[in-house]
């Protein structure tokens, strides 16, 4: 039997074993997460992909006018780097530290071996990417349809999911650009939600008070997200499991 892969908060990583996990061990690098860190720029060549395990990575698109807009976010639920994972070395899009925390970094060169190897790596890496448009989808309908402060409550939801703590540092300028309004704006809804008990906000740090409220608190959303990375990792085919 071969070794198992050791403990760890990130999805795909935990879910591999094996000679999957052996061929990846000497090449996996524990690495920080710092605030605003780059992890890639745009145009710019991607040299690691990213395995958040306590942190969580913005990508951003920069517009001309030096406007920034999240498009998305990834912590322990998956990877960040999936451009260079399918062949393409550069990307679109920024991609820096929001959250600090902890990740596990692997050479893209080695990541793009892997996946075209065609084994459990590469099918838990086709898995995330589905999800990845699912809830891009859902993100889309989302900010048409619901409040600011349901929209909130689901991003504090998914972010209490993936940094594993009550507490975490999250600016209002970061909040701004993921809900895509005005700090003042989002200073009104992060009172609101204060006010009702829900959270804290103190000096760049938010602290979770009452989760079951925040659930009920937010739109249909953040379950639907959830429950579509629960069904794109619900099962491994039976040649895969065999190995581990």
């Amino acid at each position: 039997m071969g070794t198992q892969a050791p403990p760890s908060r990130n999805e795909i990583l935990r879910r591999l074993g094996g000679t999957d996990y052996e061929r990846l061990r000497p090449h996996l690098q524990q690495v920080s997460i710092g605030v605003k860190q780059l992890v890639y720029e745009k145009g710019q060549k991607i040299d690691y992909v990213w395995f958040p395990e306590s942190g969580v990575i913005s990508l951003v698109k920069v517009l001309s006018d030096g406007i920034v807009v999240e498009t998305g976010t990834v912590g322990n639920e998956g990877l960040v780097g999936l451009p260079a994972i399918f062949g393409v070395d550069t990307s679109s899009s920024r991609a820096f530290g929001q959250i600090p925390g902890r990740a596990i970094r692997l050479s893209a060169a080695v990541a793009l071996e892997e996946r075209r190897r065609g084994g459990l790596f590469g099918e838990l890496v086709l898995r995330f990417a589905n999800a990845t448009v699912a809830m891009l989808a859902q993100s889309v309908a989302c900010n048409r349809a619901h409040s600011l402060e349901e929209r909130m409550c689901r991003w504090l939801l998914m972010t209490h999911d993936r940094v594993g703590a009550d507490s975490f540092s999250l600016t209002q300028e970061f909040m701004a650009q993921m809900l895509g309004v005005r700090r003042p704006t989002v200073n009104l809804a992060g009172t609101a939600l204060q006010r009702a008990g829900l959270i804290r906000y103190t000096r760049g740090k938010i602290t979770i008070i009452d989760r079951e409220a925040l659930e009920e608190a937010t739109c249909e959303c953040y379950s639907q997200m959830r429950t579509e990375f629960a069904r794109s990792f619900a099962r491994s085919s039976n040649k895969y499991k065999s190995k581990r």
